[in-house]
């Protein structure tokens, strides 16, 4: 799936207290179920500050989200401590999430280095970042 211009795709885990209703009430579309705490979602960008409350507020400390837009690629990391730390991934910051996102599902850094190739390997995210993002999907 390839977000459209507004849009942004969200593989959200670890918010298994957010419900559906809420996510419904936030205007969050579920395009896709990848088992009973994993949805693929279509988000739009009027509806980005509502859903981000919500992870912000029902994410499980040690989860992070991404959501994956044409143009960025925002994360929201919830660490084990129940701190947040939010970032627009850039040059800058592609160690430090990088570094986060190894730690937090402890993955070699090897792995999770190359951020939006890390990303594609998930089939939700491969078509948006082959497209809008310039990876390579091996």
């Amino acid at each position: 799936m390839i977000p459209g211009p507004g849009e942004y795709l969200s593989l959200l885990m670890g918010a298994p207290s957010l419900t559906e209703a809420q996510l419904e009430e936030a205007g969050v579309r579920i395009v896709e179920r990848f088992g009973p705490n994993v949805l693929g979602l279509l988000i739009e960008s009027s509806c980005i500050p509502a859903y981000h409350g919500l992870v912000r507020d029902r994410l499980q400390p040690g989860y992070w989200n991404e959501y994956v837009g044409r143009d960025e690629i925002l994360f929201v990391f919830k660490l084990v401590s129940g701190a947040i730390e939010e970032f627009t991934l850039s040059e800058e910051n592609q160690g430090k999430i990088s570094r986060l996102c190894s730690e937090l599902n402890g993955e070699p850094p090897e792995k999770t280095s190359d951020l939006p190739a890390y990303l594609a390997a998930h089939p939700f995210y491969a078509d948006a970042m082959i497209a809008c993002h310039g990876t390579l999907v091996e």
